[in-house]
C-alpha cells in the first residue's frame, strides 16, 4: 500500500489531503475512509498508508490506516484518546505548511542560536524579544541525515549554519515527533520538542512543559525505535562501578578523536560508545556534529548520543 503524510486536515468538515511519499500528486482524504474510527483526530505530519482510486476530481484515498507509534498503540490499548487534546492540533492557518530542515540563516546578521526554534503549534504566539531577526528561510528541504550534506559540513563549516544535531532536533520540532530523552540517573523521558536554543530543549512530556539543559541529556531516540533501542543497550560494569555523574556545564568535555570518528563513518566501520553511567551502544555512524553522534544500531534502530555523556569509545 502507498504511504504518505497528512498534509492538511479539517476536523470539523472531515476531509483533508495526503502528501504521498512516492508522488507529488496529493490524494483527497475523507474521514469515512479512515479504518480506525477510534482515532479521534488526525494531525498534520501524521503518517498513513492507504489505497488509491481515481475520483471525479482526482485521486481519492480509501482504506486509510494511521501508522501509530508504540506510545499511541499503548494509549489505544489503555482506552485513552490516541492524540490527546492540546497535542494534536495546529492552527488552521499553519496546516499544510511544512518548514524546511535546512539551516537557519540570516543574510544581514550573525545567527543568534540563543533565540528559540519553535514548534509549528507555537508559532502563532509572539516569540520573546531578541536582538537577532533570524527566521527559518524557505530553503530546499533536505534530510539532516543526508551523507552528502554531512561531507559538505565537514569540508566547509559555517558559523551561520546549524550543526547536524541542531538540524535533527529542528526536524523533530517540525513534525512534532514522539521521542524519548535519556537523562542521568537512568531516567527515560517521553516527550516532544517544543523549542530549542543553543543550550536548552523545551519539551512537552505527558502534557507538562519542561526546560531541559542539553547537558542533562545523554541520548535521545524516536518513539518508533523505542523497543529496539532499549533492547540493544549493553552495560559496561567497570564504568558503571565508577558512579560517574554528568559533567558540570562549564566542564571540558572529554577529548574525542574526531578524525577517527569521521573515518569510521565514511568507511562504515562499527564503533562501540560507552557512556558515563555505563551504557554501551554498538553500531555504525550515521552523522557526526560537534556535539552529537548519531548511530545506526546493529538491529537497525537509530540513537543520537550527546558527546558530553560519552566516557570512551572503540572502533572496529
Amino acid at each position: 500500500m502507498p504511504t504518505g503524510r497528512i498534509k492538511y486536515y479539517n476536523f470539523d468538515k472531515g476531509f483533508g489531503f495526503i502528501a504521498q511519499d512516492s508522488s507529488d500528486a496529493d490524494v483527497f482524504l475523507h474521514s469515512s475512509a479512515i479504518k480506525q474510527p477510534e482515532y479521534e483526530e488526525l494531525r498534520v505530519g501524521q503518517r498513513v498508508k492507504y489505497n488509491i482510486i481515481e475520483g471525479e476530481k482526482g485521486l481519492v484515498a480509501q482504506n486509510v490506516e494511521v501508522l501509530l507509534t508504540p506510545t499511541e498503540r499503548r494509549w489505544l490499548r489503555q482506552g485513552k484518546a490516541i492524540i490527546p487534546r492540546g497535542y494534536a492540533g495546529f492552527p488552521a492557518q499553519n496546516q499544510g505548511q511544512l518548514l524546511s530542515d535546512a539551516a537557519i540563516t540570516d543574510t544581514n546578521q550573525e545567527n543568534d542560536k540563543s533565540r528559540p526554534v519553535r514548534s509549528r503549534r507555537d508559532r502563532n504566539t509572539p516569540a520573546a524579544p531578541s536582538g537577532s531577526k533570524t527566521e527559518p528561510q524557505n530553503t530546499p528541504t533536505r534530510d539532516a541525515d543526508d551523507s552528502t550534506a554531512q561531507s559538505r559540513e565537514e569540508q566547509a563549516p559555517s558559523s551561520k549554519q546549524l550543526s547536524f544535531g541542531d538540524l535533527y532536533i529542528l526536524k523533530q520540532i517540525n513534525f512534532e515527533t514522539s521521542m524519548f530523552f535519556a537523562l542521568y540517573k537512568h531516567v527515560q523521558m517521553p516527550a516532544t520538542v517544543l523549542e530549542m536554543t543553543l543550550s536548552t530543549l523545551t519539551l512537552n512530556s505527558n502534557g507538562k512543559k519542561q526546560h531541559v539543559a542539553k547537558t542533562d541529556v545523554k541520548y535521545c531516540y524516536k518513539d518508533v525505535d523505542a523497543e529496539r533501542v532499549q533492547a540493544s543497550v549493553g552495560i559496561d560494569d567497570a564504568v558503571k562501578a565508577q558512579q560517574l555523574t554528568q559533567l558540570a556545564p562549564d566542564a571540558q568535555a572529554p577529548e574525542i578523536d574526531t578524525e577517527a570518528v569521521q573515518n569510521a563513518r565514511k568507511n562504515g566501520t562499527p564503533i562501540a560508545v560507552h557512556l558515563r553511567e555505563g551504557e554501551i551502544f554498538r553500531g555504525t555512524i550515521d552523522w557526526v556534529s560537534p556535539y552529537e553522534i548519531k548511530l545506526i544500531l546493529e538491529n537497525g534502530a537509530k540513537v543520537v548520543i550527546f558527546r558530553h555523556a560519552i566516557h570512551n569509545f572503540s572502533i572496529g
